[in-house]
């Protein structure tokens, strides 16, 4: 329903209240004085103050007991009839909260008090105006009229007449609500879409709020009229807003939720989807909240039609498990468990959340938590998602077992760091390996009188492997991009091999490593910063060896940001040996407030032959590449330059070009990269692994609230992609393009867009048009659409470009 969790949201705001219980005051008039009562405390129409945050009841509830202060300018109270009159301007204060009125009347009699002109204000910024107000001291009843409210959020609200006849029992007579903000110079214009309900009551022991004759007004006209409905002031079971969208792999699809509950610590959701394309399907999500944690369990199951079957089974469907439970202060228990049918039923169903998850990632262990150290003991089991997968299939790691320990500063300057760990990975088709390492390291850090900024470390790594290396793995064909990768090669293509025995291996590795860096900042006026940055690392070389598999450190990267770091690789099997110089300058200017640019470019000299995985990325013995970047901050326009380049003649090997810029009238962004294969590539045809270019631009040039845009993700370059013994060409056609229009206010947001998609990873993810549309209405609800997204990198069979290689750095620009 769109008329959910709005009158119950602010039932708070439509009165306060407030009881004098002792006056005691001489029967003279008091001009210009303060008074102060005690045991006085103001109270609101609180209904379900967790719905969301109001300001003016924690002010109430911190300041309850606090003393009541009034200021005024003349007042009397009379002794005999016991009636406190103040005329003229009025203030009551108690903690944050301040009533201010023309005319106050308490009648100690009646237990009556009467406030003529009021204006409440709490410390978030609400205001509440109201013509006039008779109350009860004890707050069992009231009435206020004319009541208007400005919230801090600047939402508005109006009502004829708000009566509380008890505790449990309100009443409100012609009230109106709208989040939509009220211009200066057009005060008497028609909110974008308001909410007007001739009568609302709520019942506080039956947990209901009922409304009768309510109007969805869009610009003053009315656009939707029901007679009488009733929510509950609490949760409650019921319909949720439905899912509606459209994709290639699903075609239009729709889903309606249904939401039961259970209990105040559990509930249920339950949503059958019909797909046009994917047959239809429900979908499920239990939830529970304990005192030491939550769990959660959610799945789906579709059983899809016989024309969609090709790639994959007749049922489909995924399971997920989620529990967290911190059973102690410093130990929790934690378990991520998640098994899909096959690759693509998550990307062409864009609702469930991992639309573009290339694996997924179950785990499951414990953790302690202490000053100085950390524990872990741990099962991992991925699940691979991207079909252009050229690694060796999923795998799992039981167990993963770390010990952390770093000590804090001695000696005002060092610091020591312990890391244990044991890794046992099982893995199907592919390698199977058991290691246990121990790293040690001790830190540096100075800062010398002149600002020179030292830093030091000496580490010892040390690994113990069994692996057990299946003929797959080092069975491959050569890459044509560059002697360095490798293609895997697919088991039924090669089942002869499979009854091949394993390849045993045993190795120990001990990597001792010293470095030193030093940084000197120089000021030169107030406008240019220049850093020149050295670092020197003594290890020794030809370390990594054939016998470790490479399972965690397949991801090299070399770049402006980690070229002082002491490691390329991101995992353990490989490390980062040989001695080395790495130097580099980093420049800033501020042009002015708002203006600055930034530069850097640094090199590697390696004294050593390095890893050969380091060799596609621009190391090698010598000079290496030239990295740096190059940025420019400004109000109107964000440009970052990141770029590798070959020496000695300074071939280009990696450009990236991203931002944004113009204002919001028309504003572009995008990015652009280049990624060349190493110059010893043994295909001069393949001299480029990707060229491609994004660009979104973006226009209110109409409007101040409507806005046009259109994307497109284009190739560049034209490629022949090798598939084992095939050669086959592909056209540079765009790879994603589309439009879209939205609207979008401080009260309501529309968006739409179509797009057309040339990525094909299987029959139900092909090229084709998705479609998708997005509502909100301000603390009403929305209905939207999941947009569709694909892999960052699209599978060989349907891209322009050719896969690339797993050392090659791509991801260094695509984070993920």
């Amino acid at each position: 329903m769109f008329f959910i969790n709005i009158w119950i949201l602010y039932p708070a705001c439509w009165a306060y209240f407030f009881r004098v219980t002792k006056v005691t005051l001489l029967g003279i008039p008091v001009v210009g004085g303060m008074l102060s009562y005690s045991n006085t405390a103001f109270a609101l129409f609180s209904l379900h103050p967790s719905v969301r945050y109001c300001p003016h009841v924690q002010d109430w509830k911190a300041y309850q007991d606090s003393p009541f202060l009034v200021e005024l300018q003349e007042g009397s109270y009379d002794e005999k009839s016991r009636v406190l009159i103040v005329s003229g301007p009025c203030t009551l204060r108690q903690g944050h909260v301040k009533l201010e009125c023309s005319y106050l009347l308490y009648d100690q009699s009646k237990n009556e008090i009467f406030v003529q002109n009021g204006q409440l204000k709490d410390s978030a910024g609400d205001r509440i105006f109201f013509d006039k107000g008779t109350l009860k001291s004890t707050l069992s009843a009231g009435t206020l009229h004319n009541v208007r409210m400005l919230t801090y959020l600047r939402e508005r609200i109006t009502a004829r007449k708000i009566i509380k006849f008890s505790e449990e029992k309100i009443r409100a007579e012609r009230i109106s609500y709208t989040p939509c903000h009220a211009c200066k110079d057009r005060l008497s214009e028609e909110p974008l879409w308001s909410l007007h309900s001739t009568i609302v009551e709520q019942d506080q022991k039956n947990s209901q709020t009922e409304y009768t004759d309510t109007t969805l007004k869009l610009k003053g006209i009315p656009f939707i009229q029901v007679p009488y409905f009733y929510l509950p002031t609490r949760p409650r079971s019921g319909m949720l807003a439905p899912y509606v969208g459209g994709n290639v792999g699903a075609g239009f699809y729709t889903g309606l939720p249904y939401y039961y509950r259970m209990s105040a610590q559990q509930d249920l959701k339950v949503t059958p989807f019909y797909m046009q394309s994917g047959g239809g399907m429900i979908a499920s999500d239990y939830r529970k909240r304990f005192y030491q944690g939550a769990v959660q369990i959610s799945g789906a199951a579709n059983l899809a039609p016989k024309q969609q079957t090709v790639d994959h089974q007749g049922f489909r469907g995924y399971g997920a498990l989620d529990l967290d439970s911190h059973f102690s202060p410093h130990w929790r228990f934690f378990m991520h468990e998640y098994i899909v049918s096959d690759r693509t039923f998550f990307t062409t169903r864009p609702f469930f959340g991992f639309t573009s998850a290339p694996y997924l990632e179950s785990k499951s262990g414990f953790e302690g938590f202490y000053p100085k150290h950390w524990f872990s003991f741990r099962t991992l089991r991925y699940q691979d998602l991207s079909p252009d997968d050229t690694t060796e299939g999923s795998c799992a790691v039981t167990p993963e077992l770390k010990y952390c320990y770093r000590s804090g500063m001695f000696s005002k300057k060092i610091t020591a760091d312990i890391e244990v760990g044991t890794v046992s990975l099982y893995n199907k088709e592919g390698t199977q390996m058991q290691r246990a390492t121990m790293d040690s390291a001790l830190e540096v850090h100075h800062l010398t009188n002149r600002g020179i900024q030292i830093h030091g470390s000496v580490r010892l790594g040390q690994a113990l492997y069994s692996a057990q290396i299946c003929p797959l793995s080092v069975l491959h064909q050569p890459s044509p991009y560059t002697s360095f990768a490798m293609l895997y090669i697919q088991p039924e293509k090669v089942s002869p091999l499979l009854g091949l025995p394993r390849i045993n291996t045993h190795y120990y590795r001990i990597f001792p490593e010293a470095e030193v860096t030093f940084r000197y900042p120089v000021m030169m006026g107030c406008r240019w910063i220049i850093t020149p940055e050295l670092q020197t690392v003594a290890a020794p070389g030809k370390i990594n060896s054939w016998r470790i598999p490479n399972q965690d450190s397949q991801n090299v990267q070399f770049h402006d940001s980690n070229l002082l770091a002491h490691n390329r690789f991101t995992g353990l099997d490989r490390v980062d040996d040989g001695s080395r110089v790495n130097y580099a300058l980093n420049v800033q200017y501020q042009l002015n407030c708002t203006q600055n640019i930034e530069a850097y470019i640094g090199q590697r000299w390696s004294g050593t032959p390095p890893a050969l995985e380091l060799i596609p990325v621009g190391i090698r013995k010598g000079f290496s590449d030239v990295v740096g970047r190059v940025s420019w901050n400004s109000s109107w326009a964000k440009l970052l330059y990141r770029f590798r380049v070959h020496t000695p003649k300074l071939d280009s090997q990696t450009h990236m070009l991203g931002g944004s810029i113009g204002s919001k009238i028309l504003e572009c962004s995008g990015n652009y990269i280049f990624i060349s294969a190493p110059p010893l590539a043994i295909n001069p045809l393949y001299r480029t692994l990707a060229h491609q270019i994004t660009i979104q631009a973006k226009t209110n040039l109409f409007t101040r609230n409507w806005h046009l845009r259109a994307f497109v993700t284009q190739n560049l370059k034209k490629n022949r992609t090798y598939e084992l013994s095939e050669n086959i060409p592909h056209s540079n056609r765009p790879l994603n393009q589309g439009v879209g229009v939205g609207y979008e206010n401080e009260c309501f947001l529309f968006d739409f867009f179509l797009q057309y998609s040339r990525y094909r990873m299987a029959e139900d993810l092909r090229p084709g048009i998705s479609f998708g549309i997005s509502i909100n209405l301000k603390q009403l609800g929305k209905i939207q659409t999941s947009k569709q997204l694909f892999s960052r990198k699209p599978d060989k069979r349907q891209s322009e470009i050719p896969s690339f290689p797993s050392n090659c750095g791509v991801e260094t620009f695509f984070p993920t």
